[in-house]
């Protein structure tokens, strides 16, 4: 994991929008975090496949009863890196889907519940996308896409 990765995802997740509409992300990604951050997930364990994804999620995001998904992706040199890949629903003015870069994922934990505020958990360890679970994420971020569109 490095910032060229992270520009690279941060660049796949952009192109999920329609053309004109790259400029909002925060709006048409809305209620498409959970699909967003497992697909994700499944382009960083195929960029390294040596990374652990972990599924972070919290609850009564920044002030609002809205639940969350980012992610931790912990390198084998002990780096953890949280990973939003909706930031912009919160953050609108976000120049980056990488929060920040730690070295444990307690400590990471805490900061997440600083910035963000809600309660948070570790949700689960992202495995594998197979093509299947791709198509399924990308066609329901498409349509919540279109909805937001409306």
């Amino acid at each position: 994991m490095n910032k060229d990765i992270i520009k690279k995802i941060q660049k796949q997740i952009i192109q999920l929008l329609p053309v004109g509409q790259r400029n909002q992300p925060g709006i048409l990604l809305a209620d498409s975090c959970s699909e967003v951050s497992r697909l994700v997930a499944g382009w960083i364990k195929i960029l390294d496949k040596s990374n652990r994804v972990l599924i972070i999620k919290g609850i009564n995001v920044c002030g609002t009863q809205k639940a969350h998904d980012i992610l931790a992706v912990m390198t084998i040199s002990n780096q953890v890196y949280i990973i939003d890949p909706t930031i912009w629903q919160f953050f609108p003015q976000a120049k980056s889907i990488s929060v920040f870069i730690l070295d444990d994922i307690n400590t990471a934990l805490t900061k997440i519940k600083t910035m963000y505020g809600g309660q948070w958990s570790k949700n689960e360890e992202f495995i594998w996308m197979d093509k299947g679970e791709e198509k399924k994420y990308l066609d329901v971020i498409s349509q919540n896409i279109r909805e937001n569109l409306r």
